[in-house]
C-alpha cells in the first residue's frame, strides 16, 4: 500500500462519523528492537469471562487466546475449513448420525499442567450438563447460550460423552445433527482445565480466571482498563513469538483511533470509518480491509400483518444503492441471501430484489391502491397514503435513525406512509423475543442484525425463520403459511422453508444439504421475502506496519498467537 509520510507532531484535524471534528496531536513513535509485547486496542471488555456463559464478541476474543477447543476454523481458508485442535483429526459419525466420535491430540497441559485428556472433554460436558440444568442441579440459572445446545423442544443435543479409553471419546446425540462439528467451535464447548474449574458454579468476570490449553495464559482484568496475558511456554503448538499481551479497553472511539497513531496500540480493532484516510497516509500503519463479514443486516416484516405481495412491493421500492453509499458510507456490501457469504452453502446468485418502483407500483395496483395512477408519477403516488406501518428501532443508533427518514421517503413513493416507532432498544429486544408483556405482534417494520456463533447455516436459517418457537423470528415467519400464500403444497418438503431446514439438521450427505439450503435460500428470497435484504459489512483492522501474521475472516474471529514483529 502506497504511503506518505507525516511530519512529526502535526496535527490533524479529522471530520469524525457524527458530523463534528477531532484535533489529535500524534507522533509516529521509532520501530523497537525485539518488541514483545502485543497491545491490542477494544472498545469494551468481557461481559463473560466464563466460555460456558460468554456470548459477547468482546469476551469471546478474550477466552479465545486462552481456552481451545476440539476444533477450530482455518482462519487463512476464505471458507474456513475445520481444522483439528485440541483433537488429533476430524471425528466420524456412525450412521445414524447420532454418535461422534473424535481423536484427542496426546501430550498438551493445561495452564496449571494438568494434563488434557478424554477425562478433561468428560469433566467440560458435565459442567456443561449443570448449566443446561439437564442434572436439576442448578441453582444459579441455566446459561444464556443454552438455546445453541439444545433442540427445538429443549431437548439437550448432547445425552452423554464417553471416554473410550483410547485418547478418544464419543458423543452420544439426542437425535441426529449434523452441525455439531461446527458447534463444537463454539467458545461454550472449548475445554477448560477440571482442576482450576468448577463443577457447579459460573466463573465470575471481575475476579476468577479461566485455565485453558491456548498459547497465552489470563493473568487479569481491570475493567474499563486492561485485559493482561502472558505467553504460555508449554503450549503444544509452540510458544508465542511475543512474550506479552494487552487487551486495551478505550470506550471513546475517538481517543482509541487515536491511540493507533500515538504508539499506545499496536492493532485496532473496527477503525472509525472517518479514520480510514487518515491511517491510507500514515506512515508505519496498515489500514486492511478483510473478507466480506457474516453479519447480516436486514428490514424485517411482520409476515402475520404485511402481506407477501406487499412485502414485495417495499422490497422493491427500497433504494439500496442509498443504503450502501450513503447511509454507510461506501463500507458494506449488498446482502444477497440470509446466509451471507463465507457461511457454508451461502447461495448469492438469487434474484435479490433492487430498487424498481414501477415494479413496486404495479404489484400495488395488483392489490387494489392506486389503480388508474401513471407508474411513473411520484407526484400521484407521493400525495396518496393508501395504508401505514410503524417502524421500530432503538434511538441512538445514527442508522436506524437515519432509515426510518429513508423508509419514510421510499415507501411515500408507493402510497405507504411510515411512521416513528423508535423507543429504547430494551423494549425493542423485549417485543422481539416477547419478554415482560411484549409481543411480536408490535412490531411491523424494524431493522436489526444477526451474526453467527459457528459457521453453520442452520445457526442462521433455524433461529430467524423457524416457526416451532419464538427464537429470534421477529418477523413471525411460518414456512407452511408462507407455502400456502404463495399457491405451494405446504406438506411437500421442496416447498416448505420449515420441513427442509429440519430436514437439513440430520442430512448426512453434503450434496444433499447443500441443496436443502439452496432451495431454501431460494424461497426466501425471491418468493417469500420476509425480509428486505440490506447489506452485509465490510471488516477493517489498522495496525502498526511491524505486525506480521495477523488473518481478518469473515467471521471476524480474533487468534493473536500467529502476530509477530519485524
Amino acid at each position: 500500500m502506497e504511503k506518505k509520510t507525516l511530519a512529526l507532531g502535526i496535527v490533524a484535524v479529522i471530520a469524525i462519523a457524527f458530523g463534528g471534528t477531532m484535533t489529535v496531536l500524534y507522533f509516529l513513535p521509532e520501530a523497537k528492537e525485539g518488541k514483545n509485547t502485543l497491545v491490542v486496542g477494544i472498545m469494551y471488555g468481557p461481559v463473560d469471562l466464563d466460555p460456558i456463559v460468554a456470548w459477547d464478541s468482546a469476551s469471546i476474543d478474550v477466552i479465545d487466546q486462552v481456552v481451545e477447543g476440539l476444533f477450530a476454523y482455518d482462519l487463512g481458508d476464505p471458507d474456513l475449513a475445520l481444522i483439528p485442535r485440541l483433537a488429533s483429526a476430524l471425528g466420524t459419525w456412525n450412521a445414524g448420525a447420532d454418535e461422534y466420535t473424535i481423536p484427542l491430540r496426546t501430550g498438551v497441559k493445561f495452564h496449571d499442567g494438568t494434563n488434557f485428556n478424554a477425562a478433561a472433554v468428560v469433566a467440560h460436558w458435565d459442567r456443561m450438563e449443570w448449566a443446561l440444568n439437564t442434572t436439576g442441579a442448578n441453582t444459579v440459572g441455566v446459561t444464556q447460550v443454552a438455546e445453541l445446545y439444545e433442540f427445538a423442544d429443549g431437548t439437550p443435543i448432547v445425552d452423554s460423552v464417553v471416554d473410550n479409553g483410547d485418547d478418544s471419546v464419543t458423543f452420544y446425540l439426542n437425535g441426529p445433527y449434523i452441525p455439531f462439528e461446527a458447534l463444537l467451535c463454539f467458545s461454550a464447548s472449548y475445554i477448560q482445565s477440571p482442576t482450576a474449574t468448577p463443577s457447579d458454579e459460573y466463573i465470575e468476570t471481575a475476579d476468577g480466571d479461566i485455565v485453558g490449553t491456548g498459547p497465552f495464559v489470563y493473568d487479569s482484568y481491570e475493567a474499563g482498563v486492561e485485559v493482561l496475558f502472558h505467553a504460555f511456554g508449554d503450549y503444544w503448538d509452540g510458544r508465542a513469538k511475543f512474550d506479552n499481551l494487552v487487551v486495551s479497553e478505550i470506550v471513546d472511539a475517538n481517543a482509541r483511533n487515536a491511540a493507533l497513531l500515538s504508539g499506545d496500540i499496536d492493532l485496532l480493532l473496527d477503525p472509525l470509518d472517518a479514520m480510514h484516510g487518515v491511517y491510507e497516509l500514515t506512515e508505519g500503519i496498515t489500514l486492511e480491509e478483510g473478507p466480506q463479514g457474516t453479519v447480516i443486516q436486514y428490514l424485517g416484516m411482520n409476515t402475520k400483518i404485511i402481506s407477501r405481495d406487499f412485502r414485495e412491493a417495499i422490497s422493491y421500492a427500497l433504494d439500496y444503492d442509498y443504503i450502501l453509499e450513503e447511509l454507510r458510507e461506501g463500507n458494506a456490501d449488498r446482502m444477497k441471501s440470509p446466509i451471507p457469504q463465507g457461511i457454508m452453502y451461502s447461495d448469492t446468485g438469487f434474484d435479490v430484489p433492487v430498487l424498481d418502483l414501477v415494479h413496486a407500483r404495479t404489484i400495488m395496483q395488483s392489490l387494489g391502491y392506486g389503480v388508474g395512477f401513471d407508474l411513473e408519477d411520484d407526484t400521484q403516488w407521493e400525495a396518496a397514503s393508501f395504508v401505514s406501518f410503524k417502524y421500530t428501532y432503538n434511538i441512538g443508533n445514527q442508522f436506524r435513525e437515519n432509515m426510518f427518514v429513508l423508509l419514510t421517503d421510499n415507501l411515500a413513493k408507493i402510497g405507504v406512509k411510515v411512521t416513528d416507532g423508535g423507543g429504547t432498544w430494551t423494549d425493542f429486544i423485549y417485543s422481539l423475543y416477547e419478554i415482560g408483556g411484549f409481543t411480536r405482534d408490535d412490531l411491523e417494520l424494524y431493522f436489526i442484525g444477526w451474526g453467527p456463533d459457528y459457521n453453520d447455516p442452520s445457526n442462521f436459517i433455524n433461529p430467524l425463520f423457524t416457526n416451532r418457537s419464538i427464537a429470534s423470528n421477529g418477523a413471525q415467519y411460518n414456512g407452511y403459511l408462507a407455502a400456502i400464500e404463495d399457491g405451494r403444497d405446504p406438506y411437500a418438503l421442496n416447498d416448505n422453508v420449515q420441513l427442509l431446514m429440519e430436514a437439513a439438521i440430520s442430512e448426512t450427505d453434503p450434496v444433499q444439504r447443500e441443496a436443502y439450503y439452496s432451495r431454501i435460500q431460494e424461497l426466501l428470497v425471491e418468493r417469500d421475502m420476509p425480509w428486505a435484504w440490506c447489506y452485509v459489512g465490510k471488516g477493517f483492522r489498522a495496525y502498526i506496519d511491524t505486525l506480521t501474521g495477523y488473518d481478518m475472516n469473515p467471521m471476524g474471529r480474533e487468534w493473536w498467537y500467529p502476530i509477530s514483529f519485524t
